[in-house]
């Protein structure tokens, strides 16, 4: 439970995300589904699209962190560390998971 608690979990998330990435584009179709409305597909993109969910995973990793600690910090709750890890790696964790809906929704 104590490395969950740690910025090496992050980092893992980010590592996973991006060789999820970097597998799968060759594997992806041309044409892969970047938008669901009510679980299908509206929208379209081309398969190196695949890649934003790694540049939004490291985008909120490298530079979320002191725009999230400053607004936390302006309020009148303050998070601990653990607790702001958690914060992150629960945004983080909900992208892969949409890049993996894309992988899968890609295929079916």
């Amino acid at each position: 439970m104590k490395f969950i608690n740690t910025r090496k979990f992050t980092w893992i998330i980010c590592i996973i995300g991006f060789l999820l990435a970097l597998v799968s584009i060759f594997f992806l179709p041309s044409i892969i589904p970047v938008h669901f409305a009510n679980g299908i597909a509206d929208d379209y993109g081309r398969k190196i699209q695949i890649f934003y969910f790694l540049y939004y995973k490291c985008y909120h990793f490298l530079t979320g962190r002191e725009k999230v600690k400053y607004c936390l910090t302006h309020s009148k709750t303050f998070l601990t560390d653990i607790q702001f890890n958690w914060m992150i790696d629960g945004v983080l964790l909900l992208v892969m998971f949409a890049e993996i809906w894309v992988i899968y929704a890609s295929f079916a």
